[in-house]
């Protein structure tokens, strides 16, 4: 009876451990497949596209506190920046043609949200004070845009190209 219920447990175990895999592999080629896809090649307008990662990301790594930020694009490459975010106007602006695919957009999005989320009074204080402290690189603001930027972008990108791809 015991040996019985062990095997059926290691059956079911490794059914999961299969579904996993395919779920995994499936994901790699979804990205694999979108990841460096042009702008100029989606369904949807760069703006849709846009609200629709705001959306996400409002929805998965804000907090309660943060409220939606404004979203604006601009379709001049900026020399240096794939955004910004302005504190004063709770705005996102999006150099979108400073991008060369879907993936980087898609992290920008992410990367100048944080920055939405991270606002409160002392921000723009502190912001200056770690910028002329550290440098840019090392303001600890950027590094956290960063960290989550990187950790989302994929989770993200697969959310809003199956927005785009359902409707």
């Amino acid at each position: 009876m015991i040996k019985l219920l062990l095997e059926i447990s290691m059956i079911g175990c490794g059914i999961i451990v299969i579904i996993a895999g395919v779920m995994g592999a499936r994901e790699w080629l979804t990205m694999q497949k979108i990841s460096h896809l042009s702008l100029s090649q989606l369904p949807v307008s760069k703006t849709t596209f846009c609200n629709l990662a705001i959306e996400w990301c409002h929805s998965n790594i804000s907090h309660p506190k943060c409220i939606k930020p404004n979203l604006r694009l601009s379709y001049y490459p900026h020399k240096s920046r794939g955004g910004v975010y302005y504190s004063s106007s709770h705005e996102c602006v999006i150099y979108v043609n400073s991008h060369n695919n879907i993936k980087q957009v898609t992290n920008t999005v992410i990367h100048e949200y944080v920055h939405a989320r991270q606002k409160d009074k002392k921000f723009d204080k502190l912001y200056t004070h770690y910028q002329k402290e550290h440098g840019y690189e090392q303001n600890p603001f950027e590094l956290e845009a960063r960290e989550v930027s990187k950790k989302h972008e994929n989770e993200c990108l697969i959310w809003v190209y199956n927005k785009i791809y359902s409707k």
